[in-house]
């Protein structure tokens, strides 16, 4: 029987197919409503769909006319549900193994009884297989891993895609990029917080560069450089006349040059108590007015601010108002300091290195003692001495591979020394223990054998080798 649609017609009218139907319902899309074998109450197998036959190996005689119960004692079904659904009178869901070579086939098995309750049939019908399950797992396991591998991937071509500086790595800064991606198109305020140096206005511009307002303008202001009595008219601008030695046309404040882009304040927390009050007004009202003027300009403009304050603590001491703090404070984005992500180091010391080797017309590379100081040192100034580090480097290199003895004096002292290549014996033992630096440095980064043989561009075979010769303490 190839069209199971039409096995209720099969029955006389009097059988109860409740229980049938349930069984075909949609809801079971694990059930192969085409693979289907039925009996009557002695056991005595009537019908098998054609798939049944073809799947199993069956020829139409060799199992329609026969019994059930038979056919479970030679091993045929082994247990056999058809003849458990009969013994039990109930629906049996099992795993049997069917003509000794399919292995754990889940099968449901249901009685159909006629009106009075007694045993009429008995039906069967085979789900997916336990090895099928076992392989769908299987498939699930190596989709979550891909789809893992595929959103990092997304997140670092959207980054290079949108020309931005930072670098994605360590998992701090996959949850931040994560964040950035689900909130950059909002109108909500951001406070990014952080560090001196961690790379606070670099966050700001990736924010402004993937948001629907990237083709409008990006203003930075760094209120801590402003001087007191000039704050007011560098960001609300002035009127011509306004004060002694203003400009005879008056000027545009930075807020205002900021309309349909992105206003980025750097250093909030060093702003005076009138001016802010003054931003209060803006983040209410989204209007200004220049200094010793008397219209009031509407602006649409997307609000960032930054501090490596504590403005909770400044909040307490009576410093920052509360009021904006709660206002600035709508989604909040904080940067771990450079030595909380040693995974970022590496990635951002070759982004450098390539910038300052491009802008002074040098070719330079790392050597692994270097590298290795790299991920060792603290960097109490973060991001922006990595940065200072490098150009200096790079303008002041004597050789093409910068190594640990081009260092500053300040870098040295205090601050352990790592573990260095011989530098005695043959050229070739020197080359063997240079070799064992870089497969033990890129295993300890990569932590399996395929990612090392992409990062040093060597077959995996290879990277097999070397790093059960150099790697003594490596994942089994």
């Amino acid at each position: 029987m190839a069209h199971t649609p039409d096995l209720p017609h099969f029955f006389e009218e009097n059988i109860n197919l409740e229980g049938l139907f349930d069984i075909l319902s949609p809801k079971n899309n694990l059930v192969l409503a085409d693979d289907m074998m039925l009996s009557d109450a002695d056991g005595i197998i009537l019908r098998v769909s054609e798939n049944y036959e073809r799947n199993f190996g069956f020829t139409h005689d060799s199992i329609v006319g026969k019994s059930a119960f038979d056919l479970e004692a030679n091993g045929t079904f082994r247990p056999c549900i058809t003849a458990e659904v009969i013994r039990q009178k109930k629906k049996i869901t099992a795993t049997q193994t069917i003509n000794h070579t399919h292995k754990n086939v889940m099968t449901v098995g249901i009685p159909l009884f006629d009106q009075n309750g007694v045993l009429k049939y008995a039906v069967c019908f085979n789900t997916v297989s336990m090895e099928q399950i076992n392989t769908i797992q299987q498939n699930y396991r190596h989709l979550q891993d891909s789809l893992q591998q595929y959103t990092q991937e997304i997140a670092e071509l959207r980054l290079r895609a949108t020309a931005t500086d930072l670098v994605v790595k360590s998992p701090a800064m996959q949850r931040l990029w994560t964040l950035i991606l689900n909130t950059a198109n909002t109108k909500a305020n951001i406070l990014i917080t952080g560090e001196t140096g961690v790379g606070k206005s670099a966050v700001a511009k990736a924010i402004h560069a993937i948001s629907n307002r990237a083709n409008g303008p990006f203003i930075e202001v760094n209120c801590a450089v402003l001087h007191e009595n000039l704050i007011e008219s560098e960001l609300f601008g002035y009127e011509k006349g306004a004060f002694t030695g203003a400009a005879s046309a008056g000027k545009i404040g930075k807020i205002e040059l900021a309309n349909h882009g992105t206003l980025f304040l750097d250093e909030i927390g060093e702003l005076p108590p009138h001016i802010q009050s003054k931003l209060l007004q803006l983040i209410q009202e989204k209007t200004i007015e220049r200094v010793s003027g008397t219209k009031r300009i509407e602006l649409d403009f997307r609000l960032l601010v930054a501090t490596n304050r504590n403005l909770e603590e400044e909040v307490q001491r009576g410093l920052f108002r509360s009021d904006l703090f709660y206002r600035l404070n709508v989604i909040r984005v904080h940067i771990p300091p450079l030595r909380q992500r040693p995974e970022d180091i590496l990635p951002m010391a070759h982004q450098f290195l390539e910038r300052f080797c491009k802008e002074y017309g040098k070719q330079l590379a790392l050597s692994p003692r270097f590298v290795a100081f790299l991920e060792q040192y603290p960097w109490p100034g973060n991001v922006r001495q990595l940065e200072n580090l490098m150009e200096r480097l790079v303008i002041t290199a004597q050789n093409p591979i910068l190594d640990i003895t081009a260092l500053p004096l300040e870098y040295n002292s205090g601050g352990s020394t790592p573990d260095l290549p011989s530098q005695e014996g043959t050229l070739a033992e020197r080359m063997d223990a240079f070799e064992g630096q870089i497969i033990r440095d890129s295993y300890r980064r990569c932590g399996t054998t395929v990612a090392v043989a992409k990062e040093l561009g060597i077959s995996q075979a290879t990277a097999v080798r070397k790093i059960a010769k150099y790697v003594k303490d490596r994942k089994e």
